[in-house]
């Protein structure tokens, strides 16, 4: 099983060899993409320290929102099988997607995942707290993604704990903006804030 406290912990320890390995370059940066986000943040609240930002794309909730297991947990995993219509399933706007780059990445991530995580714990997302958050962060969506609600990036950006801290809506995109048309406007806008100039005092 995985779940949210065990992703976040195998993340922070990634981070935390990542900075081993490069003692002379600043904190690594990290970047999650949908419920990679969700566990992006949770470990930002857990490791501040052990990164130097935080991108969260395609990713963001109503602070007021209560997470909770939406169905029964099998007693056992399943290990489904993946199949190209889920993996192919983020892919929404045909405008800014080519028919090549989605079957690209659905072959490759057959290969890379051909079963299906499975997951339990998501109350443990109740632990996700804006106001935890505070590193540094952008939040990143596209403008067509329909796990995104304006007004509740608005909440979620205005409760966020990090003073430094940008919001980016990418015109056009999906929730696959990184991997589509729109993908040099996903990379300016991580590159951009990455690349901030410092306080100075």
């Amino acid at each position: 099983w995985l779940t949210p406290k065990r992703a976040a912990s195998d993340v922070a320890n990634v981070l935390g060899w990542i900075a081993q390995q490069y003692p002379r370059l600043p904190l690594p940066a990290l970047i999650g993409w949908s419920r990679g986000g969700a566990i992006s943040m949770l470990t930002a609240q857990q490791a501040p320290k052990k990164l130097s930002a935080l991108v969260l794309f395609g990713f963001l909730f109503d602070p007021d929102f209560k997470f909770a297991d939406t169905e029964t947990v099998p007693e056992k995993p399943q290990r489904d099988p993946n199949t190209r219509e889920n993996a192919a399933s983020d892919f929404i706007s045909p405008d800014v997607t080519s028919p090549a780059v989605v079957n690209a990445f659905v072959d490759q991530a057959l290969k890379a995942d051909p079963v299906h995580i499975d997951l339990k714990g998501d109350p443990e997302y109740t632990l996700l707290k804006p106001t935890k958050v505070t590193v540094p962060t952008l939040v990143l969506f596209g403008e067509r993604d329909p796990g995104v609600v304006f007004d509740d990036a608005g909440k979620f950006f205005a409760k966020l704990g990090a003073v430094d801290r940008q919001m980016v809506v990418i015109p056009g995109g999906d929730h696959c903006s990184q991997l589509e048309d729109t993908h040099d406007k996903w990379i300016a806008a991580v590159v951009s804030f990455l690349n901030r100039p410092p306080l100075k005092r």
